[in-house]
């Protein structure tokens, strides 16, 4: 049985540039015209500010770049407490400490 062709892929959207400025709205136009900044966001990051304030209350952004973070945080290092290490990790911290290296001071002259 012959196989289907697969579908043809569409295009990514345009990458915008590392130094995209998010276009700053009010909460109020946010609201109000939210289909057009959700349509806005795909390009560039929109920032929402409180219409009284000024505060920050949140950016809207596209979903691809929304999972770019979401790729990129997951990536970073990660604390654990002590009750979240593995035995494998244990074991690792209860090895001892390697000795000095004394052929090797010479390079921290100068």
């Amino acid at each position: 049985m012959p196989t289907k062709p697969a579908p043809p892929k569409l295009p990514a959207p345009p990458r915008q540039s590392r130094d995209t400025k998010p276009v700053e709205v009010s909460s109020s136009e946010f609201a109000g015209r939210f289909g057009h900044w959700a349509f806005e966001a795909q390009s560039t990051p929109i920032k929402v500010v409180n219409n009284k304030t000024g505060q920050v209350l949140g950016y809207f952004a596209s979903a691809r770049e929304f999972g770019e973070f979401v790729r990129l945080r997951d990536r970073l290092p990660r604390a654990l407490y002590a009750w979240e290490l593995d035995n494998e990790m244990l074991a690792e911290l209860e090895k001892p400490l390697p000795e000095n290296y004394p052929d090797l001071d010479h390079l921290m002259d100068e």
